[in-house]
């Protein structure tokens, strides 16, 4: 063994590679046949003879099969006597995913039913056949199914006891065990754990390629897996689709509507009866006199507008429409929304790599990169777009990432015509937050304060440098912008800084929210927004969203799915910022006193705009992912600057548990691509859901 490691230490880079893709795809192949398929090698064992039920007898067959109703999902089968170690089920009916439970009676219970198993089908897709294991002891004499959750007829059309299972490699898993498998092979084989990460050394930079083309690649399996139709486009909506009150067009497609037709206002139909309304922005009053109207739009002096930010409208669905004459379906939209936000990102971080030159692990620079995305919640963002709710939100983690990397990149430009370009664009791409999330911009305010600062006062650049060259440019696209913005919004409701959410007709009348300071509020806050935690649950995806209530707010508060953003184990490293605030530093060492002014502010900003949120919104994943990708950058950049894999037994242990930190996180992050408020996979493209289940099943 040794004089192998020996010889693979010696390879080349390039061999070195291959060398590692092939034994990762060797060990892949037999993990996947020994471990996961080992029981198609253990079927030939025991007399246990194979045996398909008859259903012919049972209320409800039609002549082909037995249905299962709404009323009764139950079905009991006896009438036969034999030991049985599984139990295969074929189903037919609605495209969705369905769980089901197993009874038996045997020996050991021969009166009573005992739960034995659970299991999951797609009764009108490829994944509607189930095989459940079954550890009777002594002879099996009755089968009790159930389905739970039936809202509609499901067909049973057979079920099989002992049923030889074929060889079935489930290749998703093999690749996914090659892939992990060869990452582990390579970064022993080059220590990456023991090198500094080096922004400009070609083979740090193809490392961080790869990296940025994983995180695009899990972007792709969302957009895949979220519709089983693949529809990327849609007809423009006819006059009947955007007035409809079910929402049958989301709120972009009602906006660009209303802009094609030279107007502001949505082409909605009114019901005078509004109007009539003691107080019509009480959802009880609207429904106690039965007042049909359009939900969660900005209604004002009898006309409709959208609240939602403009920027979704003109980065993707104008693009598209003049391209095409389509318009994007949200999932589409929300997946070009994502893409760019990955893509400025990673700028951002290489942005501020440079910026402030930490001398950072490359290991955990590369995992936590990935950590970020799926920390800060992107993944999940995007497997929930087909709510436009979300695309917003999408896109303002894109033009923060924007904002943070042209600032870092126009601060350290030496070229007066890039610096001036930088700037402008910086400035660009505050508006275009402000018109995704207008409370973002206290994140990106945050950041910018101590940077732009050390810029105006710096004595060692000229005043063409911080002035014309510097300041001028960042001010002149957002004081445009913020003249239009505000110019929008006081045509459309009369005040320059009202963009239409205190009129939208929704759960509460928005109108009475407010931001009063309360110690007692502030800790609810931290508790909903940084704490909560996930519901662990012991089957694919293991956890989900929790609808834990704040039951002492004083009065009505819009709660629903959430989670605290600590529940992803890189966030915890914004504690660092404790010891790194209380470190002392040289007064020379001007880089040292921008890093702590810079996390500081970050957080006081993310913990003010988390309690904005709180107050004026509610509880909400939404409103948590907020303050997710600012934090989840500091916390990312604190782990850098502090843990390295030195010398001393303590330092390495502490490494290992940060690494392992920074690699439940991916973990976690995909895993609430499948377990969201939306649940997109789950619901439309059930056979992917169970697909990808099925890699944690032997």
């Amino acid at each position: 063994m040794k004089h192998i490691t020996t010889k693979f230490q010696k390879l080349s880079t390039p061999a070195a590679v291959l060398v590692s893709l092939g034994a990762a795809l060797v060990l892949a192949l037999v993990l996947e046949i020994g471990v996961f398929q080992f029981s198609y090698f253990t079927q030939g064992s025991g007399s246990y003879a194979e045996t398909m039920l008859d259903l012919s007898g049972v209320e409800g067959w039609n002549g082909e099969a037995l249905a299962l109703l709404p009323e009764n999902p139950s079905v009991s089968l006896d009438g036969f006597s034999l030991p049985v170690r599984s139990a295969t089920i074929t189903t037919a009916g609605p495209a969705k995913v369905l769980t089901g439970t197993l009874g038996i009676c045997d020996a050991a219970s021969p009166a009573k039913t005992a739960g034995a198993g659970t299991f999951t089908v797609n009764p009108g897709g490829r994944e509607n056949t189930a095989t459940v294991r079954i550890q009777s002891r002594g002879d099996l004499t009755r089968l009790r199914l159930t389905f739970e959750e039936l809202n509609e007829p499901v067909f049973l059309i057979s079920v099989t006891l002992n049923a030889r299972q074929p060889l079935t490699i489930h290749w998703l898993r093999v690749f996914l065990l090659t892939g992990l498998l060869a990452a582990l092979f390579l970064a022993l084989r080059f220590r990456l754990y023991a090198q500094d990460y080096q922004p400009d050394r070609r083979s740090h930079k193809l490392l961080n390629l790869g990296v940025l083309l994983l995180a695009l690649f899990i972007s792709a399996g969302i957009l895949y897996g979220s519709d089983a139709s693949h529809q990327l486009l849609r007809p423009y909506p006819t006059l009947e689709e955007v007035r409809s009150p079910e929402m049958v067009v989301d709120a972009y497609m009602q906006q660009l509507d209303a802009f094609e037709k030279g107007q502001l206002e949505l082409d909605l139909d009114v019901n005078p009866a509004l109007e009539e309304l003691g107080n019509l922005y009480d959802k009880g009053e609207r429904d106690l006199n039965h007042i049909t109207y359009h939900w969660d739009r900005a209604y004002y002096h009898g006309k409709y507008y959208s609240y939602f930010g403009l920027a979704p409208l003109f980065m993707v669905y104008y693009p598209i429409y003049w391209l095409t004459g389509m318009l994007p379906t949200t999932v589409f939209a929300g997946s070009c929304l994502t893409v760019f936000a990955i893509l400025c990102i990673f700028a951002a971080i290489q942005g501020l790599m440079r910026l402030f030159r930490p001398k950072a692990n490359l290991l955990l620079f590369l995992l936590g990169e990935m950590a970020v995305v799926g920390g800060s919640f992107l993944w999940l963002l995007q497997a929930s777009a087909s709510s436009f709710y979300y695309l917003p939100l999408i896109a303002s983690f894109g033009w923060l990432g924007a904002f943070t990397a042209l600032a870092c990149y126009g601060y350290l430009a030496e070229k007066p015509w890039k610096r001036v370009l930088l700037f402008a664009l910086c400035g660009l791409s505050v508006v275009m937050l402000v018109l995704s999330r207008p409370n973002a911009a206290l994140l990106a305010m945050a950041f910018a304060a101590p940077l732009f600062l050390r810029i105006l006062f710096d004595k060692k650049r000229s005043a063409r440098q911080r002035f014309l060259e510097s300041a001028l440019p960042f001010l002149i696209p957002v004081l445009i912008g913020a003249a239009g913005i505000m110019y929008y919004n006081y045509i459309r409701f009369g005040s320059f800084f009202e963009f239409g959410t205190s009129y939208q007709l929704t759960e509460s009348d928005i109108r009475f929210n407010s931001v009063t300071f309360s110690l007692h509020h502030f800790g609810s806050m931290l508790y909903h927004y940084f704490a909560e935690s996930f519901v662990y649950t012991e089957f694919f995806p293991f956890l989900r969203f929790t609808t834990e209530k704040c039951v002492d707010f004083g009065n009505y508060l819009y709660q629903e799915y959430s989670a605290g953003l600590l529940q992803m184990p890189l966030n915890l490293g914004i504690f660092l910022l404790i010891p790194a605030v209380f470190t002392r530093s040289s007064s020379s060492d001007q880089n040292g006193l921008l890093k702590k002014q810079t996390g500081v502010l970050v957080l006081l900003a993310a913990l003010g705009l988390g309690y904005l949120d709180f107050m004026l919104g509610g509880i909400h994943i939404r409103y948590v992912c907020d303050l997710t990708l600012a934090l989840s950058v500091l916390a990312l950049f604190l782990i850098l600057e502090q843990i390295h894999f030195d010398g001393t037994r303590s330092a390495r242990i502490l490494y290992v548990i940060v690494l392992c930190a920074i690699l439940v996180t991916i973990g976690r992050g995909v895993l609430t691509i499948f377990s969201n408020e939306t649940n997109d996979v789950l619901l439309k493209n059930p056979d992917f859901y169970l697909y990808v289940s099925r890699i944690f099943h032997s």
